[in-house]
């Protein structure tokens, strides 16, 4: 039976360093993203198995282009299953809620929310026991950010979500893990806002995540938090006075925020 892996945000930084840690599971993965170019580009890397990866273009921030990949599936018939599912693709910015149009509140929530659960969905009739959802949440899902709303937001959705999926998967043998880092070192992640350098506390480096990350999956754990200083922080903010919480992240990241 052939074993495949569907990674989405598969070409960027914790993506590709995700892909590094299953890719001797499987014998093909499906790296799903936006830049056809930058998914081609995996297999030149050294670190893959050409042969293994099959990049797939989708654009998640619309739902209609899940179709792509239920068709992918369905046509491989049945002789195969979906060893790893890794849910990755994201992106945000920091800014006030007001600031975001229509358009963006959309797509952020579509990608994040909508298209997560919904490739859950899809994949899940071709996994069995033993196989392994992964969802990549974030330490901010713990708290609600003032000038990191939407992001804070969607990605509470997606702890809840795997948590709650992880239950009514148990049965099956499935094993569900919602990743929950803090600051990674990414190319995505500025150096300064709104004009003022930004100090990031306990950034972490992206392999480290996600060797991390693949272990505890493995284990079949249920939250998955890189560095002891941010597994320290998330409890903080599960259990301190939510008001207190909210106005000491505020008062610190205020001065970075983008005018209205």
């Amino acid at each position: 039976m052939k074993k495949v892996a569907i990674v989405t945000g598969a070409s960027g930084g914790l993506g590709r360093e995700l892909l590094k840690n299953i890719i001797d599971d499987i014998d093909e993965v499906w790296a799903v993203g936006r830049n056809l170019s930058k998914l081609e580009a995996l297999k030149t890397d050294d670190n893959f198995n050409s042969e293994k990866i099959v990049p797939l273009q989708i654009d998640l921030s619309e739902i209609k282009n899940l179709d792509k990949l239920s068709e992918k599936l369905k046509s491989e018939g049945g002789d195969f299953s979906v060893r790893w599912l890794i849910n990755n693709a994201g992106a945000g910015r920091f800014a006030p809620s007001e600031i975001f149009s229509t358009e963006e509140l959309s797509a952020n929530i579509t990608m994040h929310c909508t298209a997560m659960a919904a490739i859950c969905n899809i994949c899940i009739p071709y996994m069995s026991a033993g196989c392994n959802i992964v969802n990549i949440a974030s330490q901010s899902a713990f708290l609600p950010l003032p000038y990191m709303n939407l992001y804070a937001s969607t990605k509470s959705f997606i702890y809840s979500y795997t948590r709650s999926l992880r239950v009514e998967l148990k049965d099956k043998g499935i094993k569900v893990t919602a990743v929950c880092p803090g600051w990674i070192k990414t190319p995505l992640l500025p150096e300064s806002l709104n004009g003022k350098k930004v100090n990031f506390p306990f950034i972490a480096t992206a392999d480290k995540v996600a060797i991390k990350a693949i272990k505890d999956a493995r284990r079949g754990k249920a939250v998955s938090i890189y560095k002891f200083a941010v597994r320290y922080v998330a409890f903080l903010q599960r259990h301190m006075n939510q008001t207190t919480s909210i106005k000491i992240w505020t008062n610190a990241v205020k001065k970075f925020a983008p005018e209205n």
